[in-house]
């Protein structure tokens, strides 16, 4: 747990320095020639004793059980990634870890029509059996969330949600009760110290670890610079299906999904088209290899005889480098809302413009509108009111609604 906290060492260096030798002790003792041979400007800086005994009792104290490379509970898919975190915290159902999972990702900013079809499949995919993973955002994931945690039956499956910051902080704020139920009834991860608030920066890492868990990830509605999209590419990388739900054109949430589609996405209208694959996906008997071992005998202490050949190692910090200093994160979706939350100091989003939010070019029901948004039914009367004489939204027959492309 000191080698993984250290300063500069990501999750690839720990691997390497791991496989090179053989335990963190070994890593440790080595680190002093290691940093004599690091000439860049990434200085290895090692945590402290202290440091790590503080985490860990603040692990303790929230009830958070950490999760360490080499477990039995460590999933063997998160094992396979290059940059799989060294050990992560865990609260809740630890058994889910080693169940076959799916990532369901989408926009915050989602509309009523896409919730739904995410508690649609969601609940289809937990009743056959296997675990939904997301990151307990507003919107498509809170809705697939929500969706596990209401279908119950021997066989259904659960639902894992990987935070951004520390396992006990709750983000955003509004998802407290959600979180409450995903601790008792689902499982809450996250590889950042407890009480760590999250940054902007540490959402993409997070989206490694979502893709990570899951055989295949599912996008619904996602702008082109959605952090969704991010996790799909994870996905592709990982050697993972990516699953796309097509949008209309009009609808800038759909840029993403349909993005992916013409770029070799599995499109993606029922839960059946993901159960096929993962069933499919099953049967590769190699990906549930147990490599998330090293061998401790087998490794030399003799550091300066291999001295000469630290030069993966000192590769790897710079791979690492992207992920710790949250090089890509500026521009997703993610920043701006953590900078909007911020902001707004906890304050719900104005009610017209959440109603607006739900609403997409497809006709939704009123009063599903109502059922989704829970304001109440003379509300979202006057709101409706307002945004038609505003010119965004349009009625249509059988008491339908949808908002005005642009």
């Amino acid at each position: 747990m000191r080698l993984a906290r250290s300063t500069n060492v990501g999750p690839v260096t720990f691997r390497k320095m791991l496989e090179r030798f053989g335990s963190g002790r070994n890593a440790i003792e080595a680190l002093p020639d290691l940093i004599a041979h690091t000439k860049t400007a990434r200085q290895i800086k090692l945590a402290t004793r202290d440091e790590t005994v503080a985490e860990i009792e603040t692990a303790k104290a929230c009830g958070a059980k950490p999760i360490i490379f080499g477990d039995p509970e460590y999933p063997a898919l998160l094992a396979r990634i290059d940059d799989a975190p060294a050990y992560f915290y865990a609260i809740g159902r630890i058994e889910l870890l080693t169940k076959t999972a799916i990532g369901i990702v989408g926009a915050r900013n989602a509309s009523a029509t896409g919730c739904g079809f995410a508690r649609k499949i969601s609940h289809e995919l937990v009743t056959a059996g296997y675990v939904v993973v997301s990151g307990m955002a507003r919107g498509i994931d809170g809705a697939a969330h929500s969706a596990a945690l209401q279908t119950t039956g021997k066989a259904a499956g659960g639902t894992i949600a990987v935070q951004g910051g520390g396992v006990d902080v709750v983000y955003p704020r509004e998802h407290q009760d959600l979180y409450e139920k995903l601790c008792d009834q689902g499982c809450v991860i996250s590889e950042m110290p407890p009480g760590l608030k999250p940054q902007a920066r540490h959402f993409p890492r997070r989206n490694r670890i979502i893709s990570g868990l899951s055989f295949g990830t599912v996008v619904i509605e996602a702008g082109r610079n959605s952090g969704s999209l991010i996790t799909a590419r994870f996905a592709a990388e990982q050697g993972r299906d990516v699953f796309a739900v097509p949008g209309s054109p009009t609808d800038p949430r759909a840029a993403g999904p349909n993005s992916l589609i013409r770029d070799g996405a599995i499109l993606c209208d029922s839960a059946d088209v993901i159960l096929d694959a993962v069933r499919v996906a099953e049967q590769n008997s190699h990906l549930f290899e147990q490599i998330h071992t090293f061998n401790t005998d087998a490794r030399t202490t003799d550091h300066k005889t291999i001295a000469a050949s630290y030069g993966d190692i000192l590769a790897s910090l710079e791979q690492d480098a992207i992920m710790l200093d949250g090089k890509k994160s500026d521009q997703t979706i993610e920043s701006k809302e953590l900078i909007k939350e911020e902001n707004d100091c906890g304050d719900v989003l104005e009610e017209s413009e959440k109603l607006f939010d739900l609403l997409s070019p497809t006709p939704l029901l009123i009063d599903e509108l109502i059922r989704t948004s829970d304001l109440p039914a003379e509300q979202v009367s006057t709101i409706l009111i307002e945004l038609e004489l505003a010119g965004r939204v349009e009625r249509h027959p059988g008491n339908r609604v949808s908002r005005i492309a642009k």
